[in-house]
């Protein structure tokens, strides 16, 4: 079976991050697991759409286009602190001596904004939606420049060198980039979002019902399994199970962006809405 991971930090760090867990789920389903990750987001739609992978683990957006597109199925998601809800991350380099969102949004022709793959939940469409409903700001219209750099990781680490002003990232990696002291202390949290559905665990179309029965009890049995490690590298307490209705408020806001048009559209569209 090929699992495939959303890169949603460093390629690299993906997969190896996830070698617990692949020797977990082996022994689980007694089956062989391959993990695969892509180079961006939209890659992991593309190739569980090819029929590629058997079961992926998307960020919010990238299932919904998964979803419409070929068929995926969310199964499992994780809760922490007893929320399945997720939280985008602004953050600035203490040298902009921004303190706040206002001070963005009466400085944002100034700033330099850092968001992480254009169809990443958490480090473009949301923080995307917040800057507009809340603040009135477009990304591409109303900042002096937009950089997409990938991984939420990359967001944390260009703000950390000053490289950009402003930038969104998953706010529990970014927590987790700061408790491990990777971007050191001169990263200013300027705002938390609410709270929104992120980060499932899905099945292809193609993957029998026993199959996607054992992955589902293998993952809401990892906290009664004792496999604290694989969920603190999952930055959650425990899976739980869920489905597609869990996420028709994105699915919503995805439709209403235009993201289902085309890849290229999911980028216009989430820079410029």
């Amino acid at each position: 079976m090929t699992v495939g991971i959303v890169p949603d930090v460093d390629p690299d760090t993906a997969i190896e991050k996830n070698q617990a867990l692949k020797s977990y789920l082996e022994g689980e389903l007694d089956a062989s697991v391959t993990l695969r990750t892509t180079a961006d987001y939209a890659g992991l739609v593309q190739a569980m759409s090819a029929e590629q992978v058997d079961f992926a683990y998307f960020g919010g957006v990238s299932y919904v286009l998964a979803h419409h597109r070929a068929g995926a199925e969310a199964v499992v998601v994780g809760s922490k602190n007893g929320s399945t809800k997720w939280h985008s991350a602004f953050i600035t380099h203490e040298s902009t001596g921004l303190s706040k969102m206002n001070d963005v949004a009466t400085s944002a022709d100034e700033l330099d904004l850092v968001f992480g793959d254009p169809i990443s939940t958490s480090g473009t469409v949301m923080p995307t939606h917040y800057l507009r409903n809340e603040y009135d700001l477009a990304p591409k219209r109303d900042f002096a420049n937009l950089t997409h750099v990938g991984a939420h990781d990359a967001t944390a680490k260009a703000i950390a060198n000053a490289s950009g002003d402003v930038g969104a990232l998953n706010a529990r990696i970014y927590d987790a980039l700061v408790e491990e002291g990777s971007i050191g202390e001169s990263v200013v949290e300027l705002w938390r979002t609410p709270g929104f559905a992120d980060y499932p665990w899905a099945a292809a179309k193609t993957l029998d019902a026993d199959t996607r029965d054992a992955i589902r009890t293998a993952f809401t049995g990892l906290d009664e399994s004792g496999k604290s490690t694989i969920l603190d590298q999952q930055n959650v307490d425990e899976y739980v199970e869920t489905s597609h209705e869990q996420f028709e408020t994105l699915d919503s806001a995805v439709r209403t962006m235009g993201l289902l048009d085309s890849e290229n559209a999911a980028a216009t569209s989430a820079n410029e809405s």
